[in-house]
């Protein structure tokens, strides 16, 4: 009989399933691991207390730590401030003849100043949109505190006019532009061989008031080209085209050999003007004609809308046509629309009435235009419609341009603004230049500080320059300098305003009257250093905090013009025909 093999019975022991629970458990972790590096590497988080919505106690959520913007409304007057008030009369026309509405085709809101442009470099007057920065990047390390001179560039040469004097050197406004290109675009341009060959050129581009443009090398003042001879002077500083294009806007301080003062556009692939418009105007109240504001470009439509000292507000399309590839450029304005104005102060008194026009550069906030004119009066222009929003009364012929700030936390949108010395001035050639902080929104003044008595006796005084805005370590002051300053002894100070109450945190004389603009630039802890030039060809630098003189260069010629800074390297002109590149050390 075969006897059956008996089946071998398995017992599962606890030390069985030990090992399989130990299993499951690594499996489980793996699977976890991998699933928390694939989701860190594709949303990394940089605080531990971001994670999900909970907050670990004591600290703050996220939602805390970035408050909500609070929402701006846009500008609109009040009783004071309407256009009424002034006796404010306006005109429109375009190619057709006048209009009495106006639309432009396209929103014309602008970006915000840190966005109006993405070219390396001081590309307009005191640096964007909102005319509150002429720098670009930081000093670095700023250990010694002190000037030195890198470079001096001479430029002579000299522009007359029949019974108006002659024009030379580097005068009012007169601020550098400085870029680094694009290297295709700086390819396409007529820049020296050996220059494009830099991998880090970075090019000045100087208008001058013996009517050439210059183009510098910022390293060691090296010309670049060939300058371009515009046959009439250059007092404002010009606008490279925010969009990287190689297109320079630039108008005309006075008339020239070549005729009538116009605003002027230049290619700069060849040096040739592609475009002018407002020489000798029909439609222009004001005889008198200049062009010293820096233009400003709506890029999103390809818009150019300008302010001039004809009384005119030029807007127009561009159509423009850069061709990056084949190194061309082109423009073709069209649909053209002019805005003219009068108010009872410019109308009355015969031939004693204020001047009409503008020969500061305006700001642009979303699509608001801030400039004031020769007439004492500060306007807010919607520039989609050419209507002006709110006036306010600022007194007298305005030189500085107006100085914009927004605060995204509080709502407050504010210009900082003075004025030079000529209607308000008494029998004695005297009178009170104050500076004013004005609401962006509403036209209302804020504060107003008496400022100082200041003269006219024998060149402009008051306010000329425009102000500076600290920010970083420097944010809750405003500085400005006054000019031919009565009651001092040196003929000019430099202010340094607290911006919430217009109280003056610290005055210093400067041994001579000052039109140049005062310049802020950074070190990389943020802190500021103040460099103020004047008209005895001295270049302080201040302690932006403090107000110590921490050192002075003494130069050669009167610094009416205003400084630009690309890192640690200042850059400014003189009457004495010479551009001087100078390093905080």
């Amino acid at each position: 009989m075969v006897q059956k093999k008996r089946r071998k019975r398995y017992r599962l022991t606890p030390r069985f399933f030990l090992f399989i629970l130990i299993i499951i458990v690594i499996i489980l972790l793996g699977i976890f691991l991998i699933v928390s590096c694939s989701h860190n590497r594709e949303n990394p988080i940089t605080d531990p207390f971001q994670v999900g919505t909970s907050s670990t106690p004591g600290s703050s959520s996220q939602a805390e730590l970035t408050p909500t913007p609070v929402p701006i409304p846009d500008p609109t007057s009040v009783a004071s401030t309407h256009p009424d008030t002034f006796g404010l009369e306006t005109e429109k026309e375009n190619s057709f003849g006048r209009i009495s509405t106006h639309l432009w085709h396209a929103d014309l809101t602008f970006p915000d100043a840190e966005s109006y442009t993405d070219m390396v470099g001081v590309t307009t007057f005191r640096g964007n949109n909102y005319r509150n920065d002429p720098t670009y990047g930081t000093a670095g390390t700023v250990s010694e505190k002190k000037l030195e001179l890198a470079w001096t560039t001479e430029i002579r040469g000299s522009i007359s006019k029949s019974g108006a004097g002659t024009w030379f050197g580097c005068g009012w406004t007169g601020q550098p532009l400085i870029v680094r290109w694009d290297e295709q675009t700086k390819n396409n341009m007529n820049i020296y061989s050996e220059k494009k060959a830099q991998q880090d050129l970075v090019e000045i581009i100087y208008a001058t008031e013996n009517s050439n443009i210059y183009f510098l090398d910022l390293k060691d003042g090296s010309f670049t080209r060939d300058k371009i001879s515009g046959g009439w002077t250059f007092k404002g500083a010009g606008s490279l085209d925010p969009r990287g294009y190689p297109l320079l806007y630039v108008g005309a301080g006075d008339d020239g050999p070549n005729g009538a003062a116009r605003n002027m556009i230049f290619s700069l692939i060849d040096g040739k003007m592609l475009y002018s418009y407002g020489a000798s105007d029909p439609f222009a109240q004001r005889s008198f004609t200049a062009f010293d504001p820096a233009s400003l470009i709506h890029t999103e439509s390809d818009t150019l809308t300008y302010a001039a000292e004809n009384g005119i507000v030029y807007q127009m399309k561009l159509n423009t046509n850069y061709d990056a590839q084949n190194g061309t450029i082109s423009i073709n304005p069209s649909d053209t629309v002019k805005m003219r104005y009068s108010t009872s102060r410019s109308r009355d008194g015969g031939t004693s009435s204020y001047w009409l026009g503008f020969e500061s550069s305006p700001v642009i906030w979303r699509h608001y235009m801030y400039v004031s004119d020769n007439a004492g009066n500060l306007f807010c222009i919607d520039i989609n419609t050419l209507e002006v929003v709110w006036m306010q009364d600022v007194m007298d012929d305005t030189n500085c341009s107006p100085v914009f700030e927004v605060d995204e936390k509080t709502g407050e949108a504010s210009i900082y603004i003075g004025t030079s010395l000529h209607w308000t001035v008494d029998s004695n050639n005297y009178g009170y230049i104050p500076f004013w902080k004005i609401n962006a929104l509403t036209g209302e003044i804020v504060w107003k500080d008496q400022g100082y008595r200041c003269t006219r006796s024998s060149v402009s005084g008051g306010i000329q320059d425009t102000a500076a805005l600290g920010k970083n370590n420097l944010s809750d002051l405003v500085y400005v300098a006054y000019a031919m300053t009565v009651d001092t002894e040196t003929r000019g100070v430099l202010v340094a305003y607290n911006k919430a109450n217009g109280e003056k945190v610290w005055v210093k004389e400067l041994g001579s009257y000052s039109w140049s603009s005062p310049l802020i630039i950074y070190d990389d802890n943020g802190d500021g250093y103040i460099v103020e030039c004047t008209s005895a060809g001295k270049m302080y630098l201040f302690d932006g905090r403090t107000g110590e003189k921490l050192d002075m260069l003494e130069l050669e010629g009167n610094f009416e013009a205003s400084p630009a800074a690309f890192g640690d390297t200042i850059v400014i002109g003189t009457r004495a025909e010479k551009i001087y590149g100078v390093k905080i050390k």
